[in-house]
């Protein structure tokens, strides 16, 4: 079998950074003034005890990822404070205990990232740090605590105030998607997530909570294109029964029993939703005892012959104002929301005019998705 060698070089070509021009400068700010916070302070502390060297190189990588992706598990303060340090313990070690200098940087690296595994502080810039300690022949064991870990506890400490005002999350604390989200095509769990990167055993540079949130918006985003063609007016019942303000209790009970309505639209003359009606409105009203009912339903709807009654005589006194509606043109995928977060059972849907021309139920509407996942499969 011919292996293709497109996708090998392609995989060589520089990727896109999907990161605004404004979040760019945010982040070559904010490691100038980390840099320079910590470069300033380790040289007051450095000139009158006379310590030599006072910044390290690997503090530039460092940076790179405290103020330019403050997000990765990578840049967290411990994965900082902790890899820096740890490794230039190892790199110390090596360095004394290791004559050759290509044996001895080439087991620092690698002793340096298995103790960083080891007390779950990875960090890129350690293993730079570990190189230098043996390429610099450093073995005094102060290095590990100056320059090593104060420079990274100090370059910390500027990126949690920096990121902070900036309105980072620094130390990085995953934000739950929006409640408004459709909670039912969420079909992905953390313990979904936590399972798939156990069977991938390799690093990825991204947190579990992160990468949860990244596909709840990804499967929001997928399933707007999918729907975004359909609109209520495709998906309704066009023309629903309903009744005027002025509608006899009477004719009003005997569409909701003829029809089995759940709910019922109210309109004026001109055809304008102006509240619904349901069965349990009128067999709320008519009250009583359970095997009363009957009779008192009766009562409820039986016109009452003097101009004066203590009981409602039509639909419109009975009705509730408390409906939701939509636009015939409104797409079906923000409609969803309202179904699965509120607990909507019918939306009213109307015209141009804001007369009523149809009504959407949540079958309708269950329909409507299980068609566009099955034909997007």
């Amino acid at each position: 079998m011919a292996i293709s060698i497109e996708p090998w070089l392609n995989a060589l070509k520089p990727k896109p950074l999907p990161v605004s021009g404004l979040e760019r400068m945010r982040s070559g700010l904010g490691a100038c003034l980390g840099i320079g916070f910590t470069a300033l302070i380790s040289l007051l502390i450095a000139r009158p005890l006379g310590l030599s060297p006072w910044l390290v190189a690997p503090l530039g990588a460092s940076a790179v990822l405290v103020f330019a992706v403050p997000a990765s598990p990578l840049a967290q303060p411990w994965s900082v404070i902790g890899g820096n340090t740890v490794s230039a313990i190892i790199g110390l070690i090596c360095a004394h205990m290791i004559p050759d200098p290509v044996i001895a940087a080439s087991l620092a690296v690698s002793l340096a990232i298995l103790a960083m595994f080891a007390t779950r502080s990875l960090h890129p810039p350690g293993g730079a740090m570990a190189l230098l300690v043996v390429l610099t022949h450093t073995t005094n064991p102060w290095f590990a605590l100056f320059p090593a870990f104060s420079n990274s506890l100090l370059l910390v400490s500027a990126g949690i105030v920096f990121n902070t005002i900036t309105r980072r999350n620094y130390p990085h604390i995953a934000t739950p998607a929006a409640t408004t989200e459709d909670n039912s095509l969420k079909r992905v769990s953390a313990e979904d997530i936590a399972a798939a990167l156990s069977q991938m055993e390799t690093l990825i540079d991204i947190a579990p909570d992160d990468l949860e949130k990244l596909l709840t918006l990804a499967e929001r985003h997928a399933y707007q294109r999918l729907m975004d063609h359909i609109r209520a007016r495709d998906i309704m019942t066009p023309n629903p029964t309903h009744v005027e303000f002025g509608t006899p209790l009477a004719d009003t009970w005997a569409l909701i029993q003829k029809h089995r309505l759940k709910l019922l639209p109210v309109t004026d003359k001109a055809g304008r939703v102006i509240g619904v009606i349901t069965a349990e409105d009128m067999l709320r009203q008519a009250g009583g005892a359970p095997a009363d009912m009957r009779e008192n339903l009766k009562a409820l709807v039986k016109r009452t012959p003097s101009p004066y009654s203590s009981k409602p005589e039509v639909a419109g006194q009975l009705m509730s104002v408390d409906f939701k509606s939509a636009d015939h043109g409104a797409d079906v995928a923000t409609l969803v929301p309202l179904f699965a977060d509120t607990g909507l059972h019918h939306l009213l849907v109307l015209d141009d005019t804001r007369r009523l021309c149809g009504i959407i139920s949540a079958s309708d509407l269950m329909r409507a998705v299980y068609h566009v996942q099955k034909d997007a499969a």
